[in-house]
């Protein structure tokens, strides 16, 4: 009966350790449209693939100019370079779609440059999603707010670009 209350001493500081391991991913993208991330000023990162409907974001914007820098680099088919589409698409707070942008991507990175003057401050949504297929696509994305944003920590500032593994035949 003596070692029990040791024992349990010993593994309740792991408890907060293996709860905080779960909460840290809060900050990831989100893929319900009704709670979207928060994007912060500079660099925002995430993979995607078209086995989700999307990621989804929110920031805060104006007065004054913005600009929105996108990137992509599509992961591949088997290694292989295949040429693939990303969709940005901006809505405001009333659900009225203000842009859509497709990047296209075969191989290197592809970028896009979209920027606008805001009369007063607003609530942008942004919708990122893949094309659809039969064959799992999609990639690294980043998206860079510039300008009259509200701070925020950005998104995914330890993601690394996703690849797929090259088929191998015995």
């Amino acid at each position: 009966m003596m070692n029990m209350p040791r024992m349990v001493l010993k593994q309740a500081p792991r408890l907060p350790l293996s709860i905080g391991g779960l909460a840290a991913p809060a900050s990831a993208q989100s893929t319900d449209p009704h709670h979207p991330t928060v994007l912060g000023a500079g660099v925002n990162r995430a993979n995607i693939t078209n086995d989700i409907s999307g990621h989804y974001y929110s920031f805060m914007a104006g007065p004054g100019h913005v600009d929105v820098e996108l990137a992509f680099k599509e992961m591949g088919v088997f290694g292989r370079p295949l040429p693939q589409h990303l969709n940005f698409d901006f809505w405001n707070a009333a659900g009225v779609r203000l842009s859509h942008i497709e990047v296209l991507c075969q191989g290197s990175v592809a970028r896009r440059h979209t920027d606008a003057d805001l009369p007063a401050r607003q609530r942008i949504n942004l919708a990122v999603s893949t094309q659809w297929g039969a064959i799992k696509v999609g990639g690294y994305y980043e998206i860079e707010l510039k300008g009259a944003v509200e701070a925020a920590a950005p998104v995914g500032a330890d993601v690394k670009p996703a690849a797929s593994e090259p088929l191998v035949r015995p």
